[in-house]
């Protein structure tokens, strides 16, 4: 039987699919291809030259709820271990590699469905070699969000993936937030534990699989005939752009400050071509599309901090959440907790500005504090607004009860 690649995307994410059907196309031709759409459904879903799976058909129970305690990166995240485990059962699918949209395939991948003669699941690390810099991202940063980048998992459709899904899966429904500060980093952190868990489970250090942002320090370019070649050694079987920006001809990744494309010509071709063939795709257009799961009935957003006092207390909601007319939208109307647009995800840690006044006002209030409380009474004060600071954490503030 024929073996199979997957991607997970929303709407606004389908020239990405595209690039990505293409280039697998282009260099495995005997090779299926399922995308599943994280998004309402749509009639132009089956227009497309591969199949698109719409994520309802995946079963998932009461998946209104889970659709709305997830943001739109949790929820395509999070639904990957039911798709998978869809394709393998439904499809007889012998050997099934899973993509990232973001990707672009360079060459055959014989060699990674070779590797899977010899394992069940296939995992690449972000990197294989130590990070000495304080740039981003830092060995720190793959303590934060896990050893392995889950752009890309193999699997030989056996009983041990079996299990591994089932385990997996039931982890990201329940538990697949994008909480860092909690050791939670959606689908991706769970997979730390998976060498410890099961059996014949294979880290591949080739360093022509899953190249990006998080491996440059190891990993140059070279073109070669129209192939791409890593380190001058091996050839390159497929590059992660994650967090491009086809628009911006200098920037390397908005995840990175390590790097730019002025300091790393080695990269040129492959992102020009990479940018040409997303904007041929439709990138522009599809940046129209908003996320189906990202409003209300009533086309108001639903912010963040809504979304966590729904999972706080689920279950005090019955009844679909995303209604205008439901009891949760009422009591989070009656708890400020309607805004009419989601900024929150701007902000991190990363982003702040050391010299904006906000910053300097909140420095003070926090030193007058300080002064007040004395060093221990505000050690234990920072405590407890680390704790409180996870939005889901705040049971006494977010509740009904």
């Amino acid at each position: 039987m024929k073996t199979a690649a997957c991607t997970i995307i929303s709407r606004n994410y389908l020239p990405y699919a595209k690039v990505l059907h293409a280039s697998i196309r282009a260099h495995n031709p005997e090779c299926d291809f399922y995308v599943l759409m994280v998004d309402t459904p749509h009639p132009s879903d089956q227009n497309q030259e591969f199949e698109i799976i719409n994520v309802h058909s995946l079963d998932i129970p009461n998946f209104s709820s889970v659709a709305f305690r997830y943001n739109l990166l949790e929820l395509n995240t999070n639904v990957k271990p039911t798709f998978l485990s869809k394709l393998l059962a439904e499809r007889g699918i012998p050997k099934l590699l899973y993509f990232d949209p973001d990707i672009l395939i360079c060459d055959s991948l014989q060699p990674i469905f070779a590797m899977l003669d010899r394992c069940s699941i296939l995992l690449t690390p972000h990197c294989t070699s130590p990070i000495e810099d304080r740039k981003r991202p830092s060995e720190q940063d793959f303590l934060s969000a896990g050893a392995f980048n889950l752009g890309f998992i193999g699997l030989r459709n056996s009983l041990e993936t079996k299990s591994f899904l089932q385990w997996w899966e039931k982890r990201c429904l329940e538990l697949g937030f994008q909480e860092p500060r909690t050791g939670l980093f959606v689908d991706q952190k769970w997979i730390n534990l998976v060498p410890c868990f099961f059996d014949s489970v294979h880290v591949t250090r080739h360093p022509g699989c899953n190249m990006g942002y998080w491996n440059l320090h190891e990993r140059s370019l070279t073109e070669l005939h129209g192939k791409f070649l890593v380190n001058n050694t091996v050839p390159l079987l497929f590059f992660h752009f994650s967090g491009i920006d086809p628009l911006d001809h200098s920037q390397l990744s908005r995840h990175s400050n390590r790097h730019t494309l002025a300091d790393r010509p080695d990269l040129e071709v492959i992102f020009r071509l990479y940018r040409t063939q997303l904007l041929g795709n439709g990138f522009e257009a599809n940046k129209k599309y908003r996320y189906g799961y990202g409003f209300y009935s009533n086309g108001r957003p639903i912010a963040q901090i809504a979304r966590s006092a729904f999972a706080i207390s689920q279950s005090s909601f019955p009844g679909d959440p995303f209604l205008s007319s439901g009891r949760f939208y009422e009591w989070a109307n009656t708890r400020g907790l309607l805004g009419t647009e989601d900024t929150s995800g701007k902000y991190s840690s990363s982003s702040y500005v050391r010299n904006d006044i906000r910053v300097k006002t909140a420095n003070a209030v926090l030193g007058f504090i300080l002064k007040v409380l004395g060093s221990n009474r505000y050690t234990i004060l920072m405590k407890y607004l680390s704790f409180i600071s996870i939005l889901r954490n705040q049971t006494g503030v977010l509740s009904p009860e």
